[in-house]
């Protein structure tokens, strides 16, 4: 059986990680500004989009938000899957919902307390996405104003899908998930808390 990760050990990998995003924030830095004006251009104007996008009809939502509600609904899905929470309907369909649309959804029959936190909460995880295609495109695209603009239209993509929706919340912070994490949380901190300099 293997022992606990120890504080040192997170020190380290938090050391690591701090490292590696100082390297790619500064290679990123080094770029001509109008490669990063025009990439912001770009995130401001696909959010214009986005919010016109809803004043029309069920095509232009469902058109416009596929591939981002793809991702976000993938993500509930996948999770939920590994932990057991047997998803039974999965839809890209917009509908309406009181005084809003709901793009898409994911239906479980075994959400519980141990899996309906990781469940709900699941498309955070397009951010880890997000940040490995961050620190990895210069590896793969050569650092030029198009692949700028590509990197930010993905990261926009990526980042925006990952926000949790009220229901999504709703099902997270269900009250057994909240005693189950507060209680491990309360246990993390009892056991690694000494460890810890303010």
């Amino acid at each position: 059986m293997s022992s606990p990760v120890r504080p040192d050990q997170l020190s380290n990998i938090y050391e690591e990680c701090a490292k590696h995003i100082t390297s790619t924030f500064g290679e990123v830095a080094s770029y001509p500004v109008y490669w990063h004006v025009c990439g912001i251009g770009l995130v401001i104007l696909l959010k214009i989009l986005d919010d016109k996008s809803k004043q029309g009809g069920v095509l232009t939502i469902f058109c416009w938000n596929l591939i981002g509600v793809f991702l976000h609904e993938l993500a509930h899905f996948i999770v939920g899957f590994v932990l057991f929470a047997k998803p039974v309907g999965f839809s890209l369909i917009p509908c309406r919902s009181e005084k809003q649309w709901q793009l898409g959804s994911v239906t479980f029959k075994g959400l519980n307390a141990f899996n309906s936190l990781p469940t709900g909460l699941a498309p955070l995880g397009l951010i880890a996405v997000a940040y490995s295609l961050f620190t990895n495109w210069t590896l793969w695209f050569t650092p030029n104003l198009h692949s700028t603009i590509g990197a930010y239209f993905v990261l926009f993509i990526l980042v925006y899908n990952s926000l949790p929706s009220r229901q999504d919340l709703k099902i997270a912070f269900s009250a057994g998930s909240i005693f189950v994490y507060g209680t491990t949380a309360f246990a993390a901190y009892m056991y690694y808390g000494h460890w810890i300099d303010f």
